[in-house]
């Protein structure tokens, strides 16, 4: 064999460049995917977080007037997320003292203040009318 024939020609380099460039193109585009992935399940989880605590307690919201016009609806930013909870329903349920009552609650997380929903949330709760 001669010496021409046991090196590799500039074709073939430029080949083997393109293939491994195309692999490295199509990890970084996996890679990133993931990390964007990582963030919107991040961000869901500290919603959905978010809505259960404030399901059971509206006290942690700005009760700005001017941002909860209805007395039984309290929103604000919470975690970083714009959070409306709303109180409807009410039901006298300790058999006439009026003082435990059942009331539907739903909680609506979103990005902004007129953002994309993350979570929303809606259950009965009893609480003590006093």
């Amino acid at each position: 064999m001669s010496a021409a024939r046991r090196a590799f020609t500039l074709v073939e380099t430029l080949a083997c460049v393109l293939v491994l460039s195309l692999g490295l193109i199509a990890a970084t585009g996996l890679v990133l995917f993931g990390l964007r992935y990582h963030a919107l399940s991040h961000s869901r989880e500290i919603g959905v977080l978010t809505a259960e605590s404030v399901l059971n307690d509206a006290s942690p919201l700005a009760t700005d007037p001017a941002l909860s016009p209805s007395g039984a609806t309290t929103s604000g930013y919470l975690n970083g997320l714009w959070v409306e909870r709303t109180e409807s329903g009410e039901v006298d349920i300790s058999g006439g003292l009026g003082t435990v009552v059942s009331v539907h609650v739903a909680v609506n997380v979103f990005e902004t203040q007129s953002g994309r929903p993350i979570v929303a949330l809606a259950r009965r709760v009893i609480k003590d009318k006093r």
